[in-house]
């Protein structure tokens, strides 16, 4: 006998299956939240809490809300950090069935969407995997809004940063991972950084996993694209199309592109330096402000989300760079074909996501017309493009008018304004189907009778206030009031009685309202299986789509590039494999657009490879700093740079050290998160990259910082030879200018008029004579009394200091490699009865009267000493 099965019995048996999600459960018109869903709902959403079977020992605490309100609250519980499972209940029942059964349609998490509705017109939800073999990371980053995948492979053993650097920089909405990679504490650790990102376990076995992988890009070997060559990160692919498969309840999911990155194409921008640099984000979080902010004069949002991978990945192959260059230089030559092709992109939809929900068998007829819309483009952006002869753009443009056959298809299909709904008629033009139009003709006589009929019978019944309308529980009825009710005829059948009159239906109305709706219902699924008939040929297309919106998110690209260059009069940079780096009256591309921002140069070469610059707060420096950075990443990206002339030896990573702030999470300090920056960019740093350092050493003692900031310098100068602007208030170390071969002094100008002091913001060769802290504290308004004792003291310590001088001759020799200093290892230690000893035996020597003799015999006997005890 079977067991009888109640509606919690579904809830249990779907909830078990999806037990890391709040389930929304259909009932009806409503969904309903049960048990501690119920209590989330509450809290989230704001929905009333309340509790079925009320009188039993433990009620079933429940929330719910109308079905049409779920796409607000999906966005509200993704937001929050949910994952959310829908299930409906079946239209009809089963056989044997006493309930609708529930049935899971979808599971929503952060990084599986594709709907512009839960992400945001310019936003990604990008969803990335991991996985380890060996000492190989394959990690892969899927955008499901626009069915492409970028996978790369990186080689880790004990350092797991590069692979930090890049979660943090991508900044995925959900990551996932096997249930054995969690274990890992490196890899926790690495993780630990994220703080937005949701973090999902998924366990499925490489050959599972990959055999989907092909049955998904319908091929027997994975070779065509180089997925065999990369072991690790198509089992990173692999797992994420895996992963969406089940979270859409779909055996194939769209995947459109597949790219494996190598580690060599881009240059490398790790997450301090993408915070420090403010290169999509300013500081408040906000668009405006940012590099991104100040280049984006794209008109699509496929475009945007292009130029923000563009910013994220500046190029490192020259010829790449040089076809981009080319293509906004042909564009700016025309002023008039570069507004018409502004004006074809203004408006224009995003073909990118269109296609995407084309793909998943979402699209309506609003989104199958704005396909028809944007592909009616694509003759005049083609023509518009290949007038300038450029080689990028005119292959960008080769096939982006290759379905204008679809394009006609779908606006001579499609009605102009589409209805919301697909099933409710309106969606089909007149003339397409001659059945539909005689079913149309029929439905519009019919209403066209009750329209009549309600005038006739006015007349004949001479009752002015009658009226035939219609609602969803009578059907059509004809309404009279109280005061003209003995008018009625009696063969009309009362069907509701109201306060102030009664509503009646006749034999006659009861024929046409048949004949009307059968006749709407007939016209409106034959609409439906006109739409599906013509979204399954659009669906057919969806990868010829997919590439005609990237060639034309391309194009928005380098025309917004080339409408800043034309706007701003900024010059086109010349790309070099040399060391050289050099950019004459460089602006900052975010503040040089105010009036009143000075220009300034820069300039590398092998005999000026670190610019140690000084000058006082507020004078510029780290604005030099982060222009020489920004002018570096726009050229390498192929962008025009402001600036009146540059030339750019290749640069492989961007190092920053700027700002303060301490790490109150991982218990660090302001000096030991800069001390952390620093140790980072001493051991990876390379010839070919750019060092910015605003103070170092600044977090501690003033000697200490000092010691610290000289042995960097000496460090980067002599060992790594990396191009390294060192903005500093040490002035100590300017002497170090003669004594370490490529070190040069620059700093900014200043000028004292009356008493005050005027910044000038421009930088010269030569060191600044002051920091000028005195002077700028008074400016900020610190009371006078304090500002004349501070002079006073100044002038005190720095006759104290006068020795603590960079290049006088008095320094300490460096030491050769794997020679460690004694007074360092027994600073490092706690000091015993023997260290004291050893201590007290070097300071009584006289080491001014040992001869050479004398003092061998010394070291022979402290290593004795040493030796005798262990030193334990």
């Amino acid at each position: 006998m079977a067991t009888k099965r109640g509606m919690m019995d579904q809830f249990w048996d779907i909830k078990n299956e999806h037990p890391d999600t709040v389930l929304f459960f259909r009932m009806g018109d409503f969904y309903e939240l049960f048990h501690e869903d119920a209590v989330i709902g509450s809290q989230t959403l704001g929905l009333s809490l309340t509790s079925r079977d009320k009188n039993a020992e433990n009620p079933i605490k429940m929330a719910g809300f109308p079905w049409h309100a779920i796409e607000d609250h999906l966005k509200t519980m993704l937001a929050a950090g949910y994952k959310v499972t829908v299930c409906e209940q079946e239209e009809k029942l089963r056989p044997g069935a006493k309930l609708l059964e529930r049935v899971v349609t979808r599971v929503y998490t952060p990084g599986s969407l594709y709907e512009e509705s839960l992400i945001g017109t310019d936003q990604s939800a990008l969803l990335c995997s991991i996985v380890k073999k060996n000492n190989i990371v394959g990690i892969a980053f899927f955008d499901a809004s626009t069915s492409r995948a970028d996978a790369c492979e990186v080689s880790v053993n004990d350092d797991w940063e590069k692979v930090t650097d890049l979660l943090m920089s991508m900044n995925p909405s959900e990551l996932i991972f096997s249930e054995k990679l969690s274990q890992d504490a490196k890899f926790r650790h690495c993780i630990s950084h994220l703080e937005k990102t949701i973090f999902s376990q998924h366990n499925s076995q490489q050959k599972v996993v990959e055999k989907s992988l092909k049955e998904l890009l319908k091929v027997s070997d994975l070779g065509h694209i180089d997925l065999n060559e990369s072991e690790v990160a198509t089992h990173a692919i692999a797992l994420a199309a895996h992963y969406l498969s089940k979270m859409h309840q779909m055996t194939e999911i769209p995947l459109n592109k597949i790219s494996i990155i190598n580690n060599h194409q881009y240059m490398t921008i790790d997450r301090t330096t993408l915070a420090n640099l403010q290169l999509i984000h300013a500081h408040s979080g906000e668009k405006e402000g940012s590099l991104f902010g100040s280049i984006d004069k794209c008109r699509t949002a496929m475009g945007r989300r292009k130029l923000k991978q563009w910013i994220l990945n500046p190029l490192m192959d020259i010829d790449e760079i040089v076809l981009r260059q080319n293509s906004i230089k042909s564009l700016t030559k025309s002023s008039r074909r570069l507004a018409g092709i502004r004006d074809m992109f203004l408006g224009l939809r995003d073909m990118e996501r269109l296609s995407t929900q084309l793909a998943y068998g979402r699209a309506g007829g609003r989104e199958i017309y704005a396909i028809g819309e944007a592909l009616s483009r694509m003759p005049g952006l083609k023509a518009l493009a290949c007038e300038t002869k450029n080689e990028m753009l005119t292959k960008l443009c080769e096939g982006i008018d290759s379905l204008d056959y679809l394009r006609v298809e779908i606006l001579s299909t499609l009605q102009p304004n589409q209805p919301l709904s697909v099933k409710e008629g309106g969606l089909i033009a007149i003339g397409v189907n001659s059945e539909l139009d005689t079913l149309r003709e029929q439905s519009n006589h019919g209403e066209e009778l009750f329209k009549n009929l309600e005038a006739e019978l006015r007349n004949s019944l001479n009752i002015p206030s009658l009226k035939v309308r219609y609602n969803r529980q009578i059907g059509w009825y004809i309404e009279v009031t109280k005061t003209h009710l003995e008018k009625v005829p009696n063969e009309w059948i009362r069907k509701q009685q109201m306060t102030n009159g009664s509503r009646y239906i006749t034999d006659e109305l009861k024929q046409w309202e048949d004949n009307l709706l059968n006749s709407k219902t007939k016209a409106n699924l034959l609409e439906y299986e006109i739409f599906k008939d013509l979204r399954e040929k659009c669906k057919q297309k969806c990868q010829q789509l997919n590439n005609i919106s990237d060639s034309v998110a391309t194009v928005d690209v380098l025309q917004g590039l080339a409408e800043i260059a034309r706007k701003r009069a900024w010059v086109c940079p010349t790309i070099t494999n040399e060391y050289n780096l050099s950019i004459q009256n460089a602006k900052h591309p975010v503040l040089g657009q105010d009036t009143g921002f000075v220009p300034n140069h820069v300039d590398f070469s092998k005999k000026r490879k670190f610019l140690l610059i000084t000058g006082p707060n507020m004078g510029g420096k780290s604005t030099y700093l982060r222009t020489t950075a920004l002018i570096t990443i726009l050229a390498q990206l192929g962008s025009f740079v402001p600036a009146s002339k540059a030339k750019i030896g290749l640069v492989d990573r961007i190092f920053t050290r700027v700002g303060a702030s301490d790490d109150m999470l991982k218990g660090r300090s302001t000096f030991m998160v800069e001390m952390v920056e620093v140790a980072h960019i001493l051991q990876t740093a390379t010839p070919k990259s750019l060092i910015l350092l605003d103070e170092v050493g600044r977090g501690t003692s003033t000697f200490d910082g000092l010691s610290i900031a000289w042995s960097v310098t000496e460090d980067i100068c002599q060992r790594l030879q990396s191009r390294t602007l060192f903005a500093t208030h040490y002035h100590q170390l300017i002497g170090l200018e003669g004594a370490i071969q490529g070190l040069v002094n620059v700093s900014v100008q200043v000028a004292v008029i009356s008493g005050e002091l005027k910044f000038l913001h421009t930088v010269i060769d030569g060191p600044c004579d002051d920091s000028y802290g005195v002077q700028v504290a008074s400016m900020a308004g610190l009371p006078r009394h304090v500002v004349e004792r501070a002079s006073d003291l100044l002038i005190f310590l720095e006759r104290q200091a006068e020795g603590a001088k960079a290049g006088n001759g008095k320094t300490p020799n460096k030491r050769d490699v794997n020679q460690h200093s004694i007074f360092q290892f027994l600073a490092a230690q706690p000091m015993t009865t023997k260290e004291n000893e050893i201590e007290k035996m070097i300071k009584e020597l006289d080491i001014d009267s040992l001869s050479p003799r004398d003092a061998q015999e010394t070291l022979y006997k402290l290593k004795g000493f040493i030796e005798s005890d262990n030193f334990d």
